[in-house]
């Protein structure tokens, strides 16, 4: 029984161990620095927020260009050939009469233009140059927002595959203190101590604890394909993950008020917000331009060759002089479509008071999350704290009923007892810490920035690992 058991138990162990060797010996050693290197060079997500920003500089120039400064046209060697017949022609005093000379008449000209036109509504020029600062800014923080939750779930994702780790590793040790439980019940069988029962029910806590051992390993997989995926580097086959100390501190520290204050004004949600309204409050501005004059101003540049039939046609000589034409048009166009503006004015007054109470909303509701946040801190501190003395009584507890259970003193069941007492303490430890790190990567989210100590996370430029 105890050579059987004790294959059993090499044959299973020897099914987790090569592939973590393998594992080991054919992956890439990952850190969190690297790891949020990585993901900032090829996450598809902020990648795609920052293709979005490469467009605020073209945009930009384009309104200079198209809105701000006279457009300018330019037409070179427009050349044509025309041919006319007229029947019918008028006498001195307009009367029309029969062309005695009806024919077709031939010529062709050839033209050179350039034209400046510049057209202003109230203040329309201004308005779309701060429209388009609106919608550059508006991208940069949503840049600055992937990032901030980019960097946020990669290292929840990290930290979460770390804690699959050291459960993991925390369920190999059970399996080998299971197996040295095993082999005392069977030298006790042997000295007719105890009954073969005890080695069974031995044997089956090592079968169960092998069988949490085999899902454990999956759960590590998992997580572990979970944070490759978000990295999104497709050749990333195989990651081992390097050990990292988890910044764990008393949460006493932490002055909510003054972090409540650091989130209104760093929160990039909030900031979208707030920059939502100062749209909706050019838009107002834009709808009232309704009201105001329009004023066109224009100049043409031309030179142009005549000639009959095709001496013209494609004649680049600059023989002929320029002419030019100047205009100003000037329009009142205040009651056209009088309630269509009306309407418009309307709407976007409604557009503005809707994105001031959804900003106020936003503002409720971070600060909300953030009082929240340290309130989830401090009290998973406390549960790591009191998961820790658990862990030490329950690991005495355990040391003190195995020697009662050599010298007779305890049954095997009231072992088990504290086998399993022994294992949910150590777990709740790992957990502890994890859900700690968790609660404290939330706080920082709702933020926007780091509370804890150090410099915050290395981008993809200064880590070198995208």
């Amino acid at each position: 029984m105890r050579l059987k058991s004790t294959a059993g138990v090499l044959i299973a162990l020897g099914t987790v161990a090569p592939g973590l060797a393998a594992q080991s010996a054919d992956s890439v050693q990952l850190t969190l620095a690297r790891a949020l290197g990585i993901a900032e060079g090829n996450n598809p997500t902020y990648r795609q927020a920052n293709n979005n920003a490469l467009l605020n500089g073209i945009e930009m120039r384009s309104t200079w260009f198209d809105e701000l400064l006279p457009r300018v046209n330019l037409s070179l060697f427009d050349t044509g050939f025309r041919g006319n017949l007229q029947r019918i022609g008028f006498d001195n005093f307009g009367n029309p009469i029969a062309n005695p000379s009806a024919d077709w008449n031939y010529f062709s000209t050839t033209t050179q233009a350039m034209s400046l036109n510049w057209n202003m509504r109230g203040r329309s020029l201004f308005q779309a140059h701060r429209r388009q600062s609106i919608t550059n800014e508006d991208r940069d923080l949503s840049v600055v927002r992937a990032l901030t939750g980019l960097q946020v779930q990669i290292q929840r994702l990290y930290m979460d595959a770390l804690e699959q780790r050291d459960l993991m590793f925390a369920e190999e040790e059970l399996v080998e203190a299971r197996r040295i439980d095993m082999t005392v019940a069977e030298r006790l069988f042997s000295l007719a101590l105890r009954t073969r029962v005890d080695v069974l029910n031995a044997e089956l806590a090592v079968e169960q604890q092998l069988l949490t051992l085999r899902q454990q390993r999956a759960a590590y997989e998992q997580a572990v394909l979970a944070l490759r995926t978000q990295l999104g580097r497709e050749e990333l086959v195989s990651l081992s993950l390097a050990d990292e100390e988890l910044p764990i501190f008393d949460p006493s520290v932490l002055d909510v008020e003054e972090l409540v204050a650091s989130a209104l004004v760093v929160n990039p949600e909030l900031r979208q917000s707030r920059l939502s309204v100062q749209s909706a409050t050019l838009g107002v501005q834009e709808t009232q331009n309704s009201w105001w004059p329009s004023v066109s101003v224009g100049v043409d540049i031309y030179r142009r060759s005549q000639a009959p039939r095709t001496g013209s046609v494609f004649d680049v000589g600059i023989s002929e002089p320029l002419d030019a034409q100047f205009r100003v048009n000037f329009s009142i166009p205040m009651f056209n479509n009088y309630f269509q503006n009306r309407q418009g004015m309307e709407q976007a007054a409604v557009q503005l008071d809707n994105d001031r109470e959804a900003e106020r909303e936003a503002r409720l509701r971070i600060e909300e999350t953030v009082r929240s946040a340290v309130l989830e801190i401090s009290n998973q501190y406390e549960s790591l704290r009191l998961a820790g003395r658990s862990s030490e009584i329950a690991q005495e507890a355990l040391r003190l009923a195995r020697e009662e259970y050599r010298i007779s003193a305890r049954t095997f069941e009231d072992l088990r007892a504290s086998f399993d007492s022994e294992a949910t303490t150590r777990r709740q430890v790992i957990t502890a810490r994890h859900s700690f790190v968790d609660a404290l990567l939330s706080l920082e989210e709702a933020i926007g920035v780091r509370v804890r100590g150090g410099s915050p996370p290395p981008s993809a430029s200064a880590s070198g690992g995208s």
